[in-house]
């Protein structure tokens, strides 16, 4: 027996008509290592002065909220009622010249994940959307001291190309058969609508732990920038991240173990970066793999 009745997105502005919108996404929390996709999409938000279109009305259906407990909050407003806010995936627009912009926020659902999927690729043929970007990172043995590595791909051959002479880097075909999320099959799905569909995975140091990656984020918003046309400030990131990286390094020096680490992964980086030379494709780990094998199927 089915399950009737599951949420749909309600739309906070029902007429709007976006002139073909290009959407930038992030997967949370399966590609938001060190909350790079979260800082990105938020940054973007506040620049573009982003308005809210869309959310799940019934996210409960979708979601454990004792599994996402850290998103769900108690508030009061300014007049003085209580408000609460429960995990949800949203959905935010801007206007732009050329093509609109759409920034999904997309919580991994932790039930229905079929119907999830089918809802948010739905939404997005509704909007007329172009083109689909996954912006985010993944935990690496890299160093916090050396470029960002980041790697892309896209279904269109052409974005690809463009994507490698921007510097981003592709990754061998493979065949990865093994753990993956089920927000993978939104591009799959996209694809199968004729959407062209992309992906930005920045490689954040994986022995940092899972903090606020500024560097990351700010390489991303670099990337996107550059790709969409974006005159985004990245000042006021950059010099964020000059202090993280300020921080770390002083408890670096002070712990001769750490510092052994940290030189050794630079070694390794900078032997990775020199064998790049002479070949066109990076190994990456298996999950990155699965995730950009799924863009081109």
């Amino acid at each position: 027996m089915g399950v009737p009745g599951l949420t749909d997105f309600e739309l906070k502005q029902p007429d709007i008509r976006p002139k073909e919108p290009y959407a930038i996404s992030v997967h949370v929390p399966w590609l938001n290592w060190g909350n790079v996709g979260d800082l990105t999409v938020k940054s973007l938000g506040q620049y573009f002065n982003a308005e809210k279109l869309a959310e799940f009305k019934r996210p409960g259906d979708f979601y454990s909220f004792s599994f996402y407990r850290d998103r769900s909050r108690s508030y009061v407003d300014d007049e003085g009622n209580r408000h609460m806010e429960f995990p949800n995936s949203r959905v935010y627009y801007a206007s732009r010249n050329e093509h609109d912009l759409l920034l999904f926020h997309l919580l991994e659902p932790t039930q229905f994940g079929e119907i999830y999927v089918d809802r948010v690729v739905s939404l997005m043929k509704r909007l007329d959307v172009r083109r689909y970007v996954v912006a985010g990172a993944m935990g690496a043995g890299v160093p916090h001291t050396r470029p960002a590595i980041v790697i892309g791909r896209s279904s269109e051959p052409e974005l690809t190309e463009r994507l490698k002479q921007m510097g981003i880097r592709e990754s061998f075909g493979g065949q990865y058969q093994g753990p993956t999320s089920i927000l993978n099959m939104i591009s799959l799905q996209l694809q199968h609508e004729g959407i062209a569909t992309a992906g930005l995975i920045v490689n954040s140091p994986n022995y940092l732990g899972n903090f606020d990656n500024y560097r990351g984020a700010h390489d991303l918003l670099k990337i996107l920038s550059e790709l969409e046309g974006f005159n985004i400030p990245l000042e006021p990131i950059e010099a964020i991240a000059n202090n993280q990286s300020n921080e770390i390094n002083q408890q670096m020096a002070a712990n001769p173990q750490y510092e052994r680490m940290v030189r050794e992964l630079e070694s390794n980086y900078d032997t990775l970066i020199h064998q790049e030379e002479n070949e066109a494709h990076v190994q990456l780990p298996p999950s990155i793999e699965k995730f950009l094998n799924g863009l081109q199927q």
